[in-house]
């Protein structure tokens, strides 16, 4: 027994497989240990130390804000209504607000607003430019009377203002406001935390902004405030920190600088298992050029002598290298043994095909349509209608030449509605002023394709049993997608405004049996009922009915799926 090719085959995928499923597993394995690991938990002591550095300087400043609240509270008389402070009462708080500004330098500006009077009392830090304080002294006196806490509100609140963010907070202190801001740019992160400098980028998010406090502006693209978990982008790892005694939210960016080296590991195992991978498909090459290239060869070319009519001709199994082309070999063997047998049948087999397409093509194309046109075009000529011929006969040769030489077994809409319409203008030259045709279809909708004649029998029954030649009958067309339980597709809708199905034709047209398609009357509908069983193996795409105010209404349903298109089941 020869070795099996496939078998071989899946030896060697499954080595390629395995090594480059171990590759992936060892980059990731690297990945989770020396970023997720080491980079986030290092990034969120460093990010976490300078926030914890941030709550400590604002509590600071809590406790200044609180001493000089203290100071007016015990100095001066801050019930609603009472007197404005006294000279010496104002050079006092003028003193202790210098005090603190000379005190902390965390301060920006610190300011005392009197609600009941013009008193303003604001003083800034050196730092502060003179335009900047100016505008922040105007800012605030608005600002304050609307946002104030009571003097137990440790927590500190962010304002932008000139495309800069502060830490805000003020107290309501009777009718006096005491209050203090803090520039983001003072909390810059210093040296001792052991960042390299090129790798030290902090940033405050004030809830609507984020401002640089080290690093590079353009770094702040990385940050995604809706996000609250450390996360990687682009080399960059984003640690976020809530600070406990503000309304803000801190980050530090950094980018890795262990990456490189955990990047020159992870090529240089790729470069060895790419090696590896690349021998293991060579040989794979050469293996299946010597054990399948070779006998396939030999296969097309039993092949091609058994297509020119040697039946005779037979495969050496002993050349097929392995088993499973050994068992092919004796199958093409045994299938040129059986061709000869089975010739006769397929020949007798096409020629009962092609008397069943006769047979549809001479109940589709009805004797009395050709003999009805030739009468019309006979009784034309007593008329002395010249045009009138002339017109029905190019309508007749369309008619017939769509009817008899269209090659498959499917049309599109476009052109069956074409065929119809070209059908319609003989009967109106028959019938002058008796016919009325409209229809009504998405423009998309023209190209679907549609079994040959089909939505025509439609028509041709309309005209079989509606015309009356004493009133105008009316034929519609419409079409739409349609979609319903166990369908998606087009549906296509036939009415006329004859006298509509008697009930034993209804019956006879829903209850006929598959293996009897043609009925007497109706057999249009018939044929395009058994003709969609046939094409789609469902009985429930023709649906008759009558309208409410007269007439036949029919349902033509086409399912969207592709469907083998039986020759054998043209109409």
């Amino acid at each position: 027994m020869k070795n099996s090719l496939i078998r071989k085959t899946v030896l060697l995928i499954s080595g390629i497989m395995i090594t480059s499923l171990l590759f992936f597993v060892v980059t990731s394995v690297m990945y989770d240990s020396f970023y997720k690991q080491t980079i986030i938990k290092d990034d969120q002591k460093i990010a976490s130390n300078w926030t914890s550095s941030i709550d400590s300087r604002l509590n600071t400043l809590y406790e200044h804000l609180y001493d000089l609240s203290t100071s007016i509270y015990n100095n001066c008389d801050i019930n609603p209504g009472s007197m404005e402070m006294s000279y010496v009462e104002k050079n006092d708080v003028i003193k202790a607000i210098n005090s603190k500004i000379m005190t902390s330098s965390d301060i920006s500006v610190i300011f005392v607003a009197d609600t009941e009077s013009d008193l303003y009392l604001f003083s800034k830090n050196g730092i502060v430019m003179s335009e900047e304080g100016n505008y922040l002294k105007m800012f605030v006196r608005d600002y304050c009377l609307e946002n104030n806490y009571s003097i137990n509100h440790k927590k500190w609140s962010t304002i932008s203002f000139l495309d800069k963010g502060y830490y805000y907070n003020a107290f309501r202190l009777g009718k006096y406001i005491i209050g203090a801001m803090s520039d983001f740019s003072l909390y810059k992160m210093d040296i001792p935390y052991n960042v390299q400098s090129d790798n030290l980028n902090t940033y405050i998010n004030d809830g609507t902004v984020v401002y640089a406090i080290n690093g590079s502006e353009e770094l702040k693209e990385y940050i995604d405030t809706s996000r609250n978990d450390s996360y990687f982008i682009k080399g960059y790892a984003v640690v976020p920190i809530d600070q406990n005694n503000a309304e803000a939210t801190t980050y530090f960016v950094s980018k890795n600088e262990n990456a490189g080296e955990v990047w020159r590991i992870a090529t240089l195992f790729m470069i060895v298992d790419s090696a590896l991978c690349v021998g293991l498909v060579m040989y794979l090459i050469y293996f299946i050029h010597k054990k399948v290239n070779d006998p396939i060869r030999e296969l097309v070319s039993a092949n091609r002598e058994l297509s020119i009519g040697d039946f005779d001709y037979k495969l050496n199994s002993e050349n097929a290298g392995s088993e499973e082309f050994e068992q092919l070999y004796g199958s093409f063997n045994d299938m040129s043994d059986k061709i000869r047998n089975l010739t006769i049948e397929q020949y007798d087999a096409e020629i009962r095909r092609q008397q069943n397409q006769l047979k549809m093509l001479r109940a589709q194309v009805k004797p009395h349509t050709f003999l009805n046109a030739i009468n019309t075009i006979n009784n034309m000529t007593y008329t002395g209608k010249a045009e009138d011929i002339r017109k029905y006969i190019a309508s007749f040769a369309a008619f017939t030449r769509y009817m008899l030489y269209k090659a498959k077994d499917w049309t599109s809409l476009e052109d069956e509605l074409k065929h119809i319409m070209n059908y319609v203008e003989m009967q109106k030259i028959r019938f002058p002023n008796s016919i009325e045709f409209n229809y009504e279809c998405p423009q998309e909708m023209l190209v679907e394709q549609i079994p040959y004649l089909i939505l025509f029998s439609l028509v041709e029954n309309s005209f079989k049993h509606a015309m009356t030649l004493v009133n105008t009958m009316y034929v519609t067309i419409r079409g739409d997608y349609y979609e319903e339980e166990n369908f998606k597709g087009i549906r296509l809708i036939e009415e006329d405004n004859g006298p509509g199905f008697s009930k034993e034709a209804m019956d006879k047209l829903i209850n006929a049996e598959a293996d009897d398609p043609f009925t007497k009357e109706h057999l249009g509908l018939t044929n395009v009922r058994y003709s969609l069983n046939l094409i789609y193996k469902r009985n429930d795409l023709l649906r008759i009915s009558n309208r409410e105010e007269g007439g036949a209404h029919i349902e033509l349903l086409i399912p969207e799926q592709e469907i083998e298109k039986d020759e054998t089941a043209g109409m």
